[in-house]
């Protein structure tokens, strides 16, 4: 670990979010249900952090302070006492661009009533915080590989040997994976290969629908697949990956990922592994096997190689500089 990792996000309880100032939270939630531009996902983290935002006014300033009256010096001590907090810059980040996005549909839509002529978006010209880390990307080794996949298998647990082969092996994020059909145990390979593409998934992108792609996976992900659903029996939910409780079958959360990963796979390996670490890991993988970045970059359904270059390429030594001495 780089630095101690930050507690978890602020909790901001309904009771807190009533006492905020009330032409502030009316804002607030005009602006949210306007941004129809945005994902659910990014709806759901705005949501969070303006209400951080809000409630952090309210307990510094009082209960009049509104949103037209924030100076920059303001939101500099609200950043402050994030980073101060612990919280990743990354974190800090998407508050300041939740801020700003809400100042600016105030800019544009208020600015002729009197409280607003003089509003200026009070995030602009306060600095970014320093670019951090929680934790060192270290990929999977083939090592630790086999052995999760041998535990999962002597355990019988044959759902999250699915999932953790399938995200592995497709390159795919954490909200792709969720969206997977089982369907897809119906689906031919590729003509003349070895590869199956999966339905179109909603990855990245704005707005509700978004961007959307295939993802690809081999013989043994279906392998396994067909395991879990051996061992999962009938029932009518389509996705594949699912939980089951009090006999209801729900299509899984990508906050259930990230559990089996730190409290089942994390164990097994002896250390912290995320579930995006398996896309750095294949991506990795495929360039120590001497394939071009192309090769992953069109895997991990990035538009530009530049990306799975920087953040997907972690291998120790990228090129060999002893012959400049």
């Amino acid at each position: 670990m780089i630095r101690d990792r930050a507690p978890k996000s602020i909790s901001i309880t309904d009771e807190q979010y009533k006492q905020v100032n009330k032409e502030n939270r009316r804002l607030a939630e005009e602006w949210l249900n306007e941004s129809t531009h945005l994902s659910p996902n990014s709806i759901s983290q705005y949501k969070s952090a303006i209400k951080i935002f809000l409630v952090w006014i309210h307990e510094t300033f009082g209960e009049n302070k509104q949103i037209h009256q924030i100076k920059k010096k303001d939101y500099l001590r609200f950043q402050n006492s994030l980073i101060r907090r612990g919280l990743s810059s990354g974190g800090v980040k998407l508050k300041r661009s939740c801020i700003s996005s809400f100042c600016k549909y105030i800019i544009n839509f208020y600015e002729e009533e009197e409280d607003y002529l003089t509003f200026r978006n009070f995030v602009d010209g306060v600095p970014n915080p320093t670019l951090n880390k929680v934790y060192e990307k270290v990929p999977v080794s083939e090592e630790e590989s086999q052995l999760i996949i041998k535990q999962l298998t002597e355990d019988e647990n044959w759902q999250l040997l699915a999932l953790y082969y399938f995200m592995y092996i497709s390159g795919c994020r954490r909200g792709e994976i969720v969206q997977v059909r089982r369907e897809i145990l119906d689906y031919a390979p590729v003509e003349g290969k070895n590869y199956y593409w999966t339905h179109k998934i909603r990855c990245k992108g704005k707005g509700l629908e978004g961007e959307s792609r295939p993802i690809m996976f081999d013989d043994k992900a279906r392998e396994y697949v067909n395991k879990w659903m051996e061992a999962r029996g009938e029932d009518d939910n389509p996705y594949l990956f699912v939980t089951k409780y009090n006999k209801s079958v729900n299509q899984i959360k990508i906050s259930t990922v990230n559990d089996w990963f730190a409290n089942i796979i994390s164990d097994i390996v002896g250390r912290r592994v995320n579930p995006h670490i398996t896309r750095a890991s294949r991506s990795t993988d495929i360039l120590n096997s001497g394939l071009n970045i192309k090769m992953a970059q069109k895997l991990l359904g990035h538009k530009d190689s530049s990306t799975t270059e920087k953040f997907y390429d972690l291998r120790e030594d990228q090129e060999d500089m002893g012959g400049i001495f």
